[in-house]
């Protein structure tokens, strides 16, 4: 099985980190915590703190199922 680790960025220094989702369902991801109505039952919050020596910043990513556009109207 393929893992499922995405790759991004700290928002401070651009470290690189590898994230896994929680589980399938919350697929969609954001440093910011989505707006109301834009997503499918709950938000998951992960919180991780950059590996970069000099930065250390605690980052938390939102993992959250998306709505599809037509179903937010």
């Amino acid at each position: 099985m393929a893992s499922s680790k995405l790759v991004l960025e700290c928002p401070f220094c651009n470290q690189i980190l590898e994230v896994e989702p929680p589980d399938k369902l919350h697929s969609a991801y954001s440093t910011k915590k989505p707006l109301a109505r834009s997503y499918h039952e709950n938000v998951v919050q992960q919180k991780l703190k950059c590996k970069n020596p000099q930065c250390r910043k605690p980052i938390t990513i939102y993992w959250y199922a998306q709505l599809d556009y037509f179903n937010r109207m």
